[in-house]
């Protein structure tokens, strides 16, 4: 874990959700089970692009990638879709598809179709807890839910890639094996 989270804490992190999807007997959404939280601070786009391209092509070999588009987010969307192709989806935040996004979520977490993996100790564990905790949601003009962690309170990061992942989740087709 980066410790320039203490350091810089109004600087926004990159934080990489993975999980893996499957579907249970009678089911048509997914489960989305999380297993693993990656989070840095401070890295400049091009290494950002390459621990990204390692770690989501490579490591965990990922066949879905929700990433933020939105503003300084746009150079490593596009660089990552240049490297892993179309199972990189980049998302632009507006105020009528981050309320999508949060119904999205509310949706696969009311239903218990989201699961966090066990505690295992580590600062990413910690931090996606403290923004799940202190979440909050507001209902805006035309129907749009807006939801964040108020910045008095932190940063929303981990809380915007569970969104992104439940995003991404939704995206995927569940794979038959088929005989010859």
């Amino acid at each position: 874990y980066d410790n320039l989270l203490e350091t810089r804490p109004r600087q926004d992190a990159t934080v990489v959700t993975i999980a893996e999807i499957s579907f249970p007997a009678g089911c048509s959404e997914p489960l989305i089970k999380i297993v693993e939280h990656y989070s840095w601070t401070g890295e400049k786009h091009p290494t950002q692009h390459d621990k990204l391209t390692r770690l989501l092509g490579k490591h965990w070999k990922c066949r879905k990638i929700v990433i933020d588009a939105t503003g300084i987010g746009q150079p490593v969307a596009s660089f990552l879709r240049n490297s892993l192709g179309s199972r990189v989806e980049p998302f632009t935040f507006t105020t009528r598809s981050k309320s999508e996004l949060a119904f999205e979520l509310l949706t696969a977490l009311n239903s218990g179709r989201v699961k966090m993996y066990r505690s295992d100790g580590t600062r990413e564990y910690m931090r996606f807890w403290e923004e799940a905790q202190k979440a909050r949601a507001c209902y805006q003009a035309g129907q749009n839910l807006n939801f964040y962690v108020d910045r008095s309170d932190g940063h929303d990061d981990f809380l915007m890639s569970l969104a992104l992942t439940v995003k991404a989740s939704l995206g995927y087709h569940h794979r038959l094996a088929r005989g010859s």
